[in-house]
């Protein structure tokens, strides 16, 4: 478990909550079909969103320079900026967080939110000694188009990582003979999926961790990621 403290010191803040496995367009799918794919709606809960109390509302002219005339802000000034030109919008999040020196802060796009006319860019802070309030930004896509950031709706995700943990990882490839193969017949496998997927149906298998015939043959880390935010007196 990590622990991250935070401090306001802006009144005009972000809000930070745990992300929700909910999705406008996986509600749309058939049936709410999507949620059935254990990735994507485990990865949906992966950090925490990054909003803002009020609609944030501006519009690029679709010119890209290093002035900060190209895009209006048109509502949410107070939590939004254009002064690194660029085409790009940055936010006044007010919120300084701080960590130990295992620990960085990562910065993405809210997983699988589709969102049309902008691209969130991901950062990576040394959140151990950087004071100031937590940078995020994103770039416009969409020229003359106004786009609005709804109220509470997530902008970014904040995920802590280690880059120690992962320095220098390798991938190597080796000969397929030597890939320890699981006891169950793929070809069973794949057509009894298959044959559920026809009915409209979902395997699990890959959720449950288990073969066709429901004999388990592996285990997730985790199976739904739970993230907090508390005062500290709480």
């Amino acid at each position: 478990m990590v622990q991250i403290k935070a401090y306001k010191i802006d009144k005009n803040s972000a809000d930070l909550q745990q992300l929700s496995v909910k999705r406008e367009w996986m509600d749309e799918t058939d049936e709410a079909h999507a949620y059935k794919c254990f990735p994507v709606s485990l990865t949906n809960q992966l950090g925490w969103g990054v909003s803002f109390p009020e609609d944030i509302t501006f519009i690029w002219d679709g010119i890209s320079d290093s002035t900060p005339d190209h895009i209006k802000i048109i509502s949410g000034d107070k939590y939004a900026f254009t002064s690194r030109g660029n085409a790009t919008v940055s936010f006044n999040t007010g919120i300084v967080f701080k960590t130990n020196e295992e620990t960085s802060l990562l910065t993405m796009p809210v997983p699988n939110y589709l969102r049309d006319g902008i691209q969130q860019f991901t950062t990576i802070i040394s959140s151990s000694f950087f004071q100031q309030p937590f940078p995020c930004a994103l770039r416009v896509t969409r020229p003359n188009v106004e786009i609005t950031i709804k109220a509470n709706t997530p902008i970014f995700s904040i995920v802590p990582i280690n880059l120690q943990e992962i320095q220098n990882s390798e991938v190597i490839f080796e000969s397929p003979e030597l890939l320890t193969k699981l006891n169950f017949n793929a070809s069973e496998y794949n057509s009894e999926a298959k044959r559920l997927n026809m009915l409209g149906k979902w395997s699990n298998f890959y959720r449950d961790a288990t073969d066709h015939l429901g004999n388990v043959i592996g285990k997730h880390q985790v199976k739904s990621i739970k993230l907090k935010v508390r005062k500290n007196n709480e």
